[in-house]
């Protein structure tokens, strides 16, 4: 047993020696975990700082790619207004092209209108003056006429045209005249008749205003009996307030006692000449 002791000791001192190298061994372990874990604690820390600051980065480019999208979303937006707006200037361009081209082609159709009024306008001028010729040709064959602005006016003056003293009897001469005057003036239409009586200055004005009325009712009265209507007929007496020439003798005075038929042109028709028959009564 004793002999044992020594192997005892030795194996229990190798125990101690190996418990204090695993021991120094297990110390250096912790020492290099223990730093391993603060190596890791700063490389986490590290690594959360790089992650926040890399997620402050994202969040700072999603802002951006936000923004951009805004803006894009809103370009977009004006763009389509643009186009909107754009397509819509075009239509009023259109349309107002089209309305000129309507408004040109309205003006050369009014032009037209405008040019074949004016020559319609034209004939019928010359149409009217033909006749009026026509007519002045046929009646200065009867009495004398002359033209005036409105028409023309007829002259039966005392030479041809006389009435009884103090009368507006209508002698068979005088009937004559009137006849182969109404027989032009019905084949005739458009037009209006003014008979118009006048006197000499012998007498006093009222006397001679009321014979010259008498005398124009009484060549009035008498175209009507030949066929002329009524309602185209319009008298009116004088006296001796219009006289034909001024003087006072005998041959001045003789003028002055006439009738006058004032034709007036409307819208004329001249068809031509009755023949020179006296109307029966």
């Amino acid at each position: 047993m004793k002999r044992f002791l020594p192997v005892l000791a030795f194996l229990v001192l190798l125990l101690f020696i190996a418990l204090g190298v695993f021991s120094y061994l297990g110390y250096r372990r912790i020492l290099a975990t223990e730093a391993r874990v603060d190596a890791l604690a700063v490389q986490v820390n590290d690594a959360t700082k790089l992650a926040e600051e890399q997620a402050a980065a994202v969040s700072a480019a999603s802002l951006r790619a936000n923004d951009a999208a805004a803006r894009a979303e809103q370009a977009a937006v004006g763009r389509q207004q643009a186009e909107i707006q754009r397509q819509q200037a075009d239509t009023q361009r259109q349309q107002a092209e089209s309305s000129r081209n309507q408004a040109l082609t309205a003006a050369q159709q009014a032009n037209q209108e405008a040019a074949q009024a004016h020559e319609e306008m034209q004939k019928m001028r010359m149409q009217r003056e033909q006749e009026l010729d026509q007519m002045q040709e046929a009646l200065n064959k009867v009495v004398e006429t002359h033209r005036t602005p409105n028409g023309m006016v007829m002259v039966l003056p005392e030479s041809t045209f006389r009435f009884p003293f103090d009368s507006a009897d209508l002698s068979q001469k005088n009937r004559e005249l009137l006849s182969r005057i109404a027989g032009i003036l019905l084949v005739s239409k458009g037009y209006g008749l003014s008979v118009f009586g006048y006197t000499d200055d012998t007498g006093s004005a009222e006397y001679n205003q009321k014979l010259s009325l008498r005398r124009a009712d009484a060549v009035r009265d008498y175209l009507v009996q030949s066929g002329l209507n009524p309602s185209i007929i319009n008298v009116k007496g004088y006296g001796k307030t219009s006289p034909l020439v001024p003087d006072t003798d005998a041959e001045a005075r003789a003028k002055n006692r006439r009738v006058e038929i004032a034709l007036t042109d409307s819208s004329l028709k001249f068809v031509g000449i009755a023949p020179d028959s006296s109307p029966n009564h």
